[in-house]
């Protein structure tokens, strides 16, 4: 089993939501469920670079990802399971924002990841993630984990079994070629 963090593909232009949604107290993506709670349809806007080219799946502000509407159609069976898509308008085209829920507990090995700050009591602003391999699930899954306050994005890529390829995000978002996003490996003891 292989884990990787999820980035924003540097190479794609980035997505910002409206300031009063962006400035809310609702606009905060540590786990906890939004729908409801942010405005329905909110809308949003790629930065201003024509030497950048739009993405399928966009970065949008505070850790989390934007899905096309199309693209979040063909995903929809994975990221539905690990989160909720949020829909907002970029223009006139459809988009979702994806609000990851699932969270693994106690799966970081602490003492052997790195940290911007590591005082051996206090650490934070995890640079170097390390899993412990026991604490994973057998499964394809999407997470969060509240070592690094719920900030980064991961997912595992299990290719174990039908069920596990078919619900791996990594492998989704390869198969369908799809853009904005770049997967970084982390280490599994």
């Amino acid at each position: 089993m292989k884990i990787y963090t999820v980035n924003p593909d540097p190479d794609y232009k980035l997505m910002f939501p409206e300031d009063k949604v962006y400035d809310s107290e609702h606009w905060c993506f540590q786990g906890d469920e939004l729908a409801g709670r942010l405005p329905l349809h909110f809308s949003a806007y790629f930065q201003d670079d024509d030497k950048l080219a739009t993405p399928d799946i966009a970065w949008l502000g505070m850790n989390t990802f934007a899905f096309r509407d199309d693209v979040a159609s063909a995903l929809q069976h994975i990221l539905e399971e690990f989160g909720e898509l949020l829909p907002f308008k970029v223009g006139e085209q459809q988009w979702y924002c994806f609000n990851v829920l699932n969270k693994l507990v106690d799966a970081l090995d602490v003492k052997e990841s790195q940290y911007e700050v590591d005082n051996g009591e206090m650490r934070f602003g995890l640079t170097k993630a390390v899993f412990k391999a026991n604490k994973i699930p057998n499964a394809s899954v999407v997470f969060k984990i509240e070592e690094d306050n719920y900030t980064n994005i991961f997912c595992t890529d299990l290719r174990d079994s039908d069920e596990n390829i078919m619900s791996n995000l990594f492998c989704a978002i390869a198969a369908g070629e799809y853009t904005g996003v770049v997967f970084e490996e982390v280490v599994v003891v």
